[in-house]
């Protein structure tokens, strides 16, 4: 297993390189025009493009800039003169850690949910509750993320004054709880839509593994049926959900752009927003790496997951 964990880290960080370099093609090389002068914000004056051009190295070509990219974000120094020549790194790991909480707790919420009503489905396939359940998954499917934040907001902060309407409080200054209660609607627009896919994944699965020959074989063989469902039936049904819940949370930790622009969290879907709306090049390549780097260590997780459910890919 140790072997397989360096594999895929030194696997990680080529993949790693190779989104810089796209990053790098698309911000810098493929526009047409003078980068330093997109670089240098909206409103440039040639002194400000002739600094831009020294200090991201485009004087030296662009395989020299693509260096200079590399060593900016490896040192943690990487300044945006749109920002006022600040270094944007800082903002983007203090953004981090808003959008991993608004992740963990979604995906709590959506794996509870779809999870259990998926095998409860599975279990009484047919029945009136399946029924329920399914036309409730679809429902959830429907709803598009950023009018659904809309509504609950207006629900249950307009209408009924459940929850703030917005902004951000976290663990460390008002406790747990006030932390929760500003991250509970946001996480519940990400989870409801998210419950409804898993939901009919889990029943799929499930009722594909329950006429599976060695199902059959353990229940020939007198073992509880609780045992069967939970010990052979589950654990080989959530290979293929774990494979599919850590692309969903790395996306998420992406950043979920639209979310938390509406509900006022300053996370990673924030910082690209802002990018995006000052057109910040610099911003945009700094959020699309940490993007990636979500992206690529959950793969890596799901892969060890896979690893520990399946002892075929063990033995692999």
């Amino acid at each position: 297993m140790g072997g397989f964990v360096i594999v895929r880290a030194l696997d990680g960080i080529v993949k790693l390189l190779l989104v810089s370099m796209i990053l790098f093609w698309v911000l810098v090389v493929l526009p047409p025009g003078n980068p330093a002068q997109r670089f240098a914000g909206k409103t440039p004056t040639e002194e400000s493009i002739a600094a831009v051009e020294k200090q991201y190295c485009f004087d030296k070509g662009m395989v020299g800039a693509y260096g200079c990219f590399l060593k900016m974000t490896v040192k943690g120094d990487f300044k945006s003169p749109s920002q006022g020549n600040t270094n944007i790194i800082p903002a983007a790991l203090q953004a981090v850690p808003v959008t991993f909480g608004l992740a963990i707790l979604a995906a709590i919420m959506w794996l509870a949910a779809g999870v259990t009503a998926g095998a409860i489905g599975a279990k009484r396939a047919g029945s009136r509750l399946d029924r329920v359940l399914m036309i409730g998954s679809l429902v959830g499917i429907s709803f598009p993320t950023a009018w659904l934040s809309l509504l609950l907001l207006k629900w249950f902060t307009a209408d009924v004054a459940l929850f703030p309407p917005g902004g951000y409080l976290g663990p460390a200054e008002g406790g747990l709880f006030a932390w929760g209660h500003h991250m509970i609607l946001p996480a519940a627009t990400l989870a409801i839509v998210n419950a409804g896919i898993y939901t009919r994944m889990t029943r799929t699965t499930v009722r594909q593994k329950l006429r599976e020959e060695y199902v059959r074989t353990a229940e020939a063989k007198g073992l509880p049926p609780r045992r069967v469902f939970g010990m052979h039936v589950m654990r080989t049904a959530m290979i293929p959900i774990v494979v599919m819940f850590g692309m969903d949370f790395a996306g998420l930790l992406g950043g979920a752009i639209f979310t938390e622009s509406i509900f006022g969290l300053p996370g990673l879907g924030g910082f690209v927003m802002t990018a995006m709306q000052t057109t910040d090049f610099s911003m945009l390549f700094v959020g699309g790496l940490i993007a990636a780097t979500f992206v690529i260590v959950a793969n890596t997780v799901v892969d060890l997951v896979q690893a520990m459910l399946d002892p075929k890919l063990r033995a692999a």
